[in-house]
């Protein structure tokens, strides 16, 4: 048999001289000989309560070493040469100091300072940006976002990332279509998130792989959201192609909260936070929240759609340098569905555009995790520990094809999955330096082990009537990762580093000998693979950065069809040891539905990334950034859920440009903006039949924010993504659209009152799209065409809110 061509040697051979050389540089930096190191330490307080500022930016600017001042307003910064500094204090909310400093040899220099409180220009919050390894990856004013835009949700909550979109297509329940960078990551196949370092794709999953469903969050208790766009940051490795998302919540809440919010379409929501009394030495804290949302939807038939949640988090400082937090979560939800609508049965008159052909698909969900981490910070050092377990159950029923494969029962499907999952993470960074260099070396791990129960029914108005899928997975990914960070100088920095990452599969496969048309194989599995990564950053000028980042990622297959491709390994062994003919061969493995070519097509294929771009500041006043990307992906068996089957996907190539600008206009007044350009074509197709199915070509986001110091604050909000091939041939096409939202808000004192305004112009739109072959009562042949779900008409939302 005629092997299939690929370019892994080429890979791994590319994989293994950038080990080599991140080894050597690394050991070269290692053996540098420091100077005698000195350190300035010190506490930042409030120069009017004297009370100590935790979250102070402490900065060197000529070596740009910094750090951040901890609970008890304390910081330290180590491994300092002789000399004279620079030293900027800032905190948004008080007026920044800049101080020259000699630190001498060998000794510790204090230095204390008072920060008096100021008003918070918009301005200086963009000022104070992180400085990423990445243009296109900022996360400047993420907690600013959280305040001034509607985040009611996890959709909204994903779409503050810039250049990414989401759409939802099962009455509110099911997690989000996601697009970013080219890929319709369907429901985060490319995109891997996390939130406090808990992972929330779920691998295997019953209904998709990488399925990230985010619900579980309660919006008001985010702290913080990072955006990482491409395979670059070493931290992040199975799923993190397109790029990845970090959420964290609060230590804190500054005070209670109960809030109570209504709206048109039966819409109601009630939150409730407080603290819980502890210990008022100010080294710990505790807290509680809850959520309860309700929703009919825009639709004919009711989506009774209701979920709940909790979550409680404390934390404790065993010590100035170590702390210890422990959160537990938990949510449940149901919902009925009006599923995808086929463009004919509008057309025809069957249905309105918010009708339903079949009314029963739905389902429920729920999640369940504890989060414990440990972290210390010493001198030039840093530790953290976390452990994490989580509890989960899916249902879903769908029906996408209506009376195709069932003229008289109809297709509806349902898929579950019931799973347990644990984990571990670990990092240790440490800090030197050599002459005027710099060089932090982080070292990473974790185990996460997934124990998951899936099934695949056909079930004709949610009434059982055939198993397709029932199977045990065990899978498990241990990761190893290095990073080195070199910062040469405040105009030159550079990153490299290199992951690995091991996998195990085994798969119990209940229905293994039952006649069927499927594939039905138990087994196990192994795979690994190595990622290497780098950034550089050139800084001619304190307000311009400009970038260069390279590296490789992955994203793992459904266990299913990585054991599918191990069996035909080993059958092909067996027949070629019988001397079978390759027609002999092809057709025993025809009757257990598998293919030869699922033992030369990987299921772990590599993403290789690439982008060059710049950041630039005008006057603390507007930032402009600009990234250009290529990302190259390997061909791959893919397991689909929705009909219990594998299927070959080949390689494609995404490129694109990403631009992105803020602006203080006012100190209370900002405008900000994204566009997102790209293009992707699937190599191994003619031309005319290469287009990547739904992979979005132009999406930008963006509006004004206000917070003013009379207690208005607001947002004018739009999101944009424009139409592109449903289909590989283009004859097919998701429609674009470009929504308006708005929100205002007015807090006198202590209470808050808010109005919502979303598709503020009440346009008609698609919101899932999908080609669909599909088949309805009466019609003799299955029509191909497009299906939909309907977007929201426009809606308002009032709610009222008390502090205390």
């Amino acid at each position: 048999m005629k092997p299939i061509k690929n370019d892994f040697r080429t890979t791994m051979n590319k994989s293994l001289l950038t080990l080599l050389a991140f080894s050597l540089f690394t050991l070269f930096a290692s053996s540098t000989q420091a100077q005698t190191a000195s350190r300035l330490s010190g506490t930042i307080t409030h120069s009017g309560t004297s009370r100590p500022l935790e979250g102070v930016n402490v900065l060197i600017t000529e070596t740009a070493q910094g750090t951040v001042t901890n609970r008890e307003g304390k910081y330290s910064i180590d491994q300092i040469t002789p000399g004279w500094y620079t030293l900027i204090v800032r905190r948004i909310g008080f007026k920044p100091i800049e101080e020259s400093l000699f630190i001498p040899a060998d000794t510790t220099r204090l230095y204390n300072v008072a920060l008096a409180t100021s008003t918070i220009p918009l301005d200086e919050i963009l000022a104070q940006a992180d400085r990423p390894y990445s243009a296109a990856s900022s996360s400047t004013i993420r907690g600013f976002d959280l305040r001034t835009r509607p985040t009611r949700s996890s959709q909204d909550l994903l779409q503050l990332a810039p250049g990414l979109i989401t759409s939802q297509h099962a009455g509110g329940g099911k997690a989000e279509q996601i697009f970013l960078r080219g890929f319709d990551a369907d429901h985060g196949t490319d995109v891997a998130i996390s939130v406090d370092g808990v992972p929330v794709n779920m691998v295997s999953h019953g209904h998709g792989q990488g399925y990230a469903d985010l619900h579980f969050l309660i919006p008001e208790l985010v702290e913080d959201i990072e955006v990482y766009k491409g395979p670059y940051n070493t931290r992040f490795g199975n799923l993190a192609t397109a790029g990845a998302i970090t959420f964290s919540t609060k230590d804190h809440l500054e005070h209670n909260m109960i809030r109570l919010e209504g709206g048109r379409f039966n819409t109601a929501n009630l939150t409730a936070l407080y603290r819980i009394p502890v210990s008022e030495s100010g080294h710990q804290g505790a807290y509680f929240g809850a959520q309860f949302q309700n929703t009919d939807g825009p639709v004919n038939s009711p989506q009774e759609f209701q979920r709940f949640n909790v979550f409680s988090k404390f934390h404790t400082h065993l010590s100035e340098e170590t702390k210890l937090s422990f959160s537990i979560s938990g949510f449940s939800s149901a919902w009925n569905a009006s599923g995808q609508i086929p463009t004919r049965a509008i057309e025809q008159g069957i249905i309105d555009r918010f009708g339903s052909l079949d009314d029963l698909e739905g389902g429920t969900t729920g999640r369940q995790d504890v989060n414990l981490t440990y972290t210390a910070k010493k001198a030039n050092e840093a530790f953290e520990i976390q452990g994490y377990a989580t509890r989960y159950n899916f249902k879903l029923f769908s029906n996408f094809t209506f009376f195709l494969e069932d003229p008289l029962n109809g297709d509806m499907i349902e898929q579950t999955d019931d799973r347990r999952m644990v984990g571990i993470n670990s990092s240790y960074r440490f800090t030197r330096t050599g002459g005027r260099t710099i060089s932090t070396l982080t070292l990473g791990g974790g185990l996460r082990a997934d124990d998951v129960v899936v099934s695949l029914w056909k079930s004709p108005n949610r009434s059982r009537q055939e198993n397709l899928i029932d199977a045990d997975i065990s899978e498990r990914n241990i990761s190893l990762w290095a990073q080195e960070e070199w910062v040469f100088s405040t105009r030159l920095r550079l990153q490299l580093g290199l992951r690995g990452d091991y996998f195990t599969y085994n798969v119990n496969d209940r229905l293994e000998g039952v006649p069927s048309s499927l594939p039905h194989v138990s087994g196990y599995a192994q795979q690994t693979i190595l990622s290497p990564k780098a950034s550089l950053v050139f800084s001619p000028a304190s307000s311009l950065d400009f970038f260069t980042n390279i590296g490789s990622g992955f994203h793992s297959n459904d266990a299913r069809a990585v054991v599918q491709g191990q069996r035909v390994k080993d059958l092909l062994h067996v027949y070629h040891r019988e001397q079978l003919s390759d027609t002999d061969i092809d057709n025993k493995l025809q009757e257990q539905n598998v293919e030869s070519s699922q033992a030369t097509t990987g299921t772990l294929p590599r993403a290789i990334g690439s982008e060059i771009g710049f950041r630039l500041r005008i006057a603390d006043r507007m930032h402009v950034s600009a990234a250009a990307w290529l990302l190259h992906l390997e061909n791959e068996f893919v397991y689909v859920g929705d009909g219990g089957f594998t299927e070959r996907s080949g390689r494609s190539k995404r490129y694109g440009v990403d631009i992105e600008t803020r602006l203080g206009i006012t100190p209370w007044l900002s405008a900000d903006a994204d566009v997102n350009l790209s293009r992707g074509r699937l190599l191994d197709e003619p031309t005319g039949r290469d287009a990547i199915p739904l992979a979005p070509r132009i999406t930008s986001t963006g509006g004004l924010s206000m917070i003013h110091p009379g207690g208005f604050e607001g947002s004018l909000r739009y999101i944009h993504i424009g139409d592109r091939p449903a289909n590989e041939s283009g004859t097919v096409s998701a429609k674009g659209y470009t929504l308006f939202n708005l929100l205002a808000a007015y807090q006198p004192g202590a209470i808050k009152f808010s109005i919502v305004l979303e598709n503020l112009f009440n346009i008609e739109w698609n919101e899932a799209q999908f080609d669909t072959e599909s088949q309805l009562i009466g019609e003799s042949a299955p029509v191909s065409e497009l299906h939909f779900t309907p977007g929201n008409p426009r809606s308002i939302r009032i709610g009222v809110s008390y502090s205390f």
